[in-house]
C-alpha cells in the first residue's frame, strides 16, 4: 500500500502542475476576454473544473497518503448552486435540474471538494439512470 501511496502522489503531483498552469492561463485569458460575458462564463467553467480536478487530485492523496481533508465552514446552498452549474453543462436537454435551496444558511463543517464529489457523483449516477430523460430534483 505504501508504494501505492509513493505512485499516487508522484502523479498527483504532476497532474497538479499541469492544472496549475491550465488556471494560470485562464485566469490569463478571462482578463484578456473581459468585455465578452459568454466567452467569460464559459471559461468559468473551464476553470471551475480545473479547481474541482486539483481537489481530486487532494483526494487521491488523501485516500493513499492518509493526508488530513481541508473541514471549513460551508454555505451547503452555495455549494449545490455551484454543483447544479456545471451539472447543467454534463446533463442532457431531455433532464430537467430542479433544485430547492433552503429559506436560510445551510451551514455545514466539511471538505469542499469531498461535499462537491459526492453531490456530483449522485447527479450524475442519476443522471445515467434516466436514458429517457426525466427530472434530477
Amino acid at each position: 500500500m505504501e508504494a501505492v501511496g509513493t505512485l499516487a502522489g508522484g502523479i498527483a503531483h504532476d497532474f497538479n502542475n499541469m492544472l496549475t498552469v491550465i488556471i494560470g492561463y485562464g485566469e490569463m485569458l478571462k482578463r484578456r476576454i473581459a468585455n465578452d460575458p459568454t466567452s467569460v462564463s464559459d471559461l468559468d467553467q473551464i476553470l471551475g473544473s480545473a479547481e474541482r480536478a486539483s481537489t481530486l487530485t487532494r483526494q487521491l492523496l488523501t485516500f493513499a497518503r492518509r493526508q488530513v481533508v481541508d473541514p471549513v465552514h460551508l454555505d451547503l446552498n452555495e455549494v449545490v448552486a455551484g454543483i447544479v452549474k456545471l451539472l447543467r453543462k454534463v446533463t442532457r436537454e431531455d433532464i430537467e435540474i430542479k433544485t430547492f435551496p433552503a429559506e436560510s444558511t445551510v451551514m455545514i463543517r466539511a471538505d469542499r471538494g469531498q461535499v462537491e464529489q459526492v453531490l456530483m457523483n449522485l447527479c450524475l449516477n442519476a443522471r445515467d439512470a434516466m436514458p429517457e430523460g426525466g427530472q434530477l430534483v
